[in-house]
């Protein structure tokens, strides 16, 4: 006899009431002992969804819980220890609306575990579904995905068979604790990268900030120690006190000078070979970087679209996106955890990995869609890699709308998107933006502490 399956369907269709509004929100990765950073983001999402309107419908569109990283770890244990968005989710059922679960990799057990689904329902009052379609009053439908089925490395061949492991499993089970655990204090957080396949960039930059930073101090201390002692003769007149000295006063000023000199050349040499290894290690990256690893979700909706859906919203890689893609729309929700990824570095320096908290979700009504962003800062970064990355984080610290579709702007702006490398030339989005004028700004488009992103 078989062993019992959680009713669950592989897709779901969800009728959205007119007028209605749909928040989307993904990975989340809730672990099962609250931290600062899970307890931030089902905070500022309870407080959200307590101001939405009565008929809200809330589409949590997987990874919420995470099962994978925790096998130990129940979903009753995960939700206990935040409570507070579960009771949001139930306060929005209460009002008359409605919680939908799309199933991600990271909480793929729901998928065929009938206790762990069961205690999802039961604590969220959610429906439990493989995808979504979200079909709106006047018939158009938007399809909703967690998108690692588009991720080869992170893919089920059967998503309800707890014997199908892809290999991102592994990864994330057996070899990033032993790498972080090899290289702990330098390589920290690589299991939170935004861009896992970026992975090569990642150690290359840790090594230049965190291993070779570590011995450069001599390259700051000894030019101004040798420049104190060089000027220690003028300070205390020892060339009106003692003439005879004059002449070699004048030469340890030359040679101070000089070693000045020579050091800061070591330096700038230091640094060129520091970024040619760390640009050398770099480009072993596995796969697509940065925005590249959304683009077979845009693929994805541009067939949707094609089939005649309204639009696609899915998440999975933590990176936040909305654009158009011929008459519909793509939204990438991002992630509300944790994420490690490369900061442009000042000076041509290498990027700083720096650790930073995603809060990000998008939300519709009707035709508008918008996207909501935030980052607040982690501690954990060393002086140099937050030397490199001031003022590179192009996000606000509070949670602001930063595109809207279809008025615009789109999210990330043009000279973001193939971040810093040419786009493909098949990628549905790159055309549309070639061939489109600028979206025009709103003066209530952009808004936050920060200014427009």
């Amino acid at each position: 006899m078989p062993a019992p399956r959680p009713d669950i369907a592989d897709l779901l269709e969800v009728a959205i009431p007119p007028g209605g509004k749909v928040i989307a929100v993904s990975d989340l990765h809730l672990p099962p002992v609250r931290t600062d950073v899970s307890g931030r983001s089902c905070e500022t999402l309870a407080r959200h969804l307590a101001e939405a309107p009565d008929r809200v419908t809330v589409v949590l569109a997987g990874d919420v819980v995470e099962l994978l990283g925790f096998p130990e770890a129940t979903a009753t244990d995960i939700m206990r220890a935040h409570e507070d968005l579960c009771a949001a989710l139930l306060a929005v059922i209460a009002r008359g609306g409605q919680v939908i679960y799309a199933i991600g990799n990271h909480d793929g057990d729901l998928a065929w575990d009938v206790k762990a689904a069961d205690a999802v329902r039961e604590m969220t009052g959610a429906k439990l579904c493989l995808s979504a379609d979200l079909v709106l009053d006047d018939g158009r439908k938007v399809r909703v995905e967690h998108g690692h089925q588009l991720d080869p490395y992170n893919c089920f061949h059967d998503p309800r068979n707890a014997l199908d492991t892809p290999i991102g499993h592994h990864i994330v089970r057996e070899v990033i604790p032993r790498i972080e655990w090899l290289g702990r204090g330098w390589v920290d957080g690589a299991h939170e990268m935004a861009d896992p396949t970026d992975f090569p960039s990642f150690v290359g930059s840790r090594m230049v900030y965190r291993k070779l930073g570590r011995h450069l101090w001599w390259l700051i201390a000894i030019p101004l120690a040798i420049l104190i002692l060089v000027r220690v003769p003028l300070i205390t007149s020892f060339r009106s006190r003692y003439p005879d000295t004059d002449a070699w006063v004048q030469r340890g000023e030359l040679l101070g000078y000089g070693a000045i000199a020579d050091l800061l050349m070591l330096a700038a040499v230091v640094g060129i070979l520091a970024r040619r290894a760390w640009l050398s290690i770099s480009a072993l990256a596995l796969d697509e970087r940065g925005y590249g690893q959304n683009h077979a979700a845009r693929q994805r909706a541009a067939d949707l679209v094609a089939d005649g859906y309204h639009g696609f919203i899915s998440g999975h890689t933590h990176h936040p996106q909305l654009a158009a893609t011929a008459t519909g729309f793509y939204a990438n929700s991002g992630s509300c955890t944790s994420v490690v990824e490369g900061i442009g570095g000042r000076f041509g320096l290498p990027p700083a990995y720096v650790r930073n908290q995603q809060i990000c979700w998008v939300e519709f009504t009707g035709d508008q869609v918008d996207l909501v962003s935030a980052r607040v800062e982690l501690p954990g970064a060393t002086r140099m890699e937050r030397f490199a990355a001031r003022g590179r984080n192009p996000h606000s610290d509070t949670p602001v709308r930063v595109a809207s579709w279809p008025a615009g702007p789109d999210w990330p702006p043009a000279d973001k998107k193939a971040d810093r490398k040419k786009p493909a030339q098949n990628d549905p989005l790159v055309q549309r933006n070639a061939q489109a004028p600028p979206a025009s700004r709103g003066p209530g488009d952009l808004y936050g502490p920060r200014g427009k992103p």
